[in-house]
């Protein structure tokens, strides 16, 4: 009997050292931090919620561009219609053309900087039929009947070899070609002679440095041929919204200011 009453004794102490009682357990629950007390006669402040961007109800092309961005029209091919819009003035026009998995909003950096330097920018939404280049060389064409007397070809990815193409097709020479990750083969600019340039990730898969390497060697007669080489993996559109963006962004837009003529 002394001997039980020794032990319940000696854990009553042991319990008591530990900071807890008979029959709690070690490592439970930690009760809640008391909620503060309202003031009485006080409104609690509200938490404000994020504004929704509103969808555009009018015209619009993949609901990024709106009439207040620029001139919005309808471009009809192979009994296919799609949007284009012509943004900003001026006597320099750029036509962009996207990737394969583009828009026109992964474009709209770009456009939005051109069209603040004094420049007009053709964006529109692909026609997906044969000869796609035959687009950006329609889409060059207008620009001239809207006033652009320099004409500027810029892609991203299959975006510049159809700007490179298109180059190629047109019945006046165009004041530079600008390919952003551009697939373009070699072979292809065995007879360009407009001011061309080419910027690339160093580790972008799908534009490597050692292929536009090639294609910037066979460029002889371009009158200006450039290569930049930027660190990362973006592509194409994607290389103006990383790291690297100004730098890319500085790189088209001081092309186009050089060879504006």
């Amino acid at each position: 009997m002394g001997r039980h009453a020794l032990g319940l004794g000696a854990l009553a102490l042991l319990l008591a050292a530990c900071g807890g009682t008979a029959g709690s357990q070690a490592g439970g629950p930690t009760p809640p931090s008391p909620v503060p007390a309202r003031t009485p006669g006080t409104t609690p402040t509200p938490v404000a919620s994020p504004t929704p961007t509103p969808t555009p109800t009018g015209v619009n092309i993949d609901g990024c561009v709106t009439e207040e961005t620029g001139k919005i029209f309808d471009y009809k091919r192979g009994g296919t219609t799609t949007k284009g819009v012509i943004m900003g003035k001026g006597p320099v026009g750029v036509v962009v053309s996207y990737e394969r998995q583009g828009s026109v909003c992964d474009w709209l950096p770009l456009a939005d900087r051109l069209v603040a330097e004094g420049h007009r920018v053709l964006l529109f939404d692909r026609n997906n039929t044969a000869a796609p280049e035959e687009d950006t060389v329609a889409m060059a064409q207008r620009l001239r009947k809207a006033g652009a007397t320099k004409v500027v070809l810029v892609g991203g990815s299959m975006g510049g070899r159809l700007s490179l193409l298109a180059a190629g097709k047109l019945d006046f020479p165009v004041a530079a070609v600008i390919s952003v990750s551009g697939t373009i083969q070699p072979g292809e600019v065995d007879d360009l002679r407009a001011p061309f340039l080419q910027v690339t990730g160093d580790a972008d898969p799908e534009a490597p440095v050692d292929m536009l390497q090639i294609v910037y060697n066979e460029a002889v007669k371009s009158a200006d041929r450039q290569l930049l080489v930027l660190p990362g993996s973006a592509h194409a559109s994607e290389l103006f919204t990383g790291d690297q963006g100004e730098k890319a962004l500085s790189a088209v837009t001081s092309f186009v200011e050089k060879h504006k003529g």
